[in-house]
């Protein structure tokens, strides 16, 4: 997989925890559960686009 790919993927994961942290300390609930929400399933997209990526290579 391109390191380009792979680099912002893991930024946009880091970015995501980061906003959930921000959320979670002034807790807003369901806010962090939306979050979480959106960090699962971008998670699991990413791993999916990895592994078809890989088998391309």
């Amino acid at each position: 997989m391109p390191f380009t790919i792979r680099t912002t993927l893991c930024d946009i994961r880091d970015d995501l925890h980061a906003l959930r942290r921000m959320v979670a300390a002034r807790g807003h609930i369901e806010t962090i559960q939306a979050i979480d929400a959106l960090i699962g399933v971008a998670e699991a997209e990413a791993v999916q686009a990895i592994r078809r990526i890989d088998q391309l290579a």
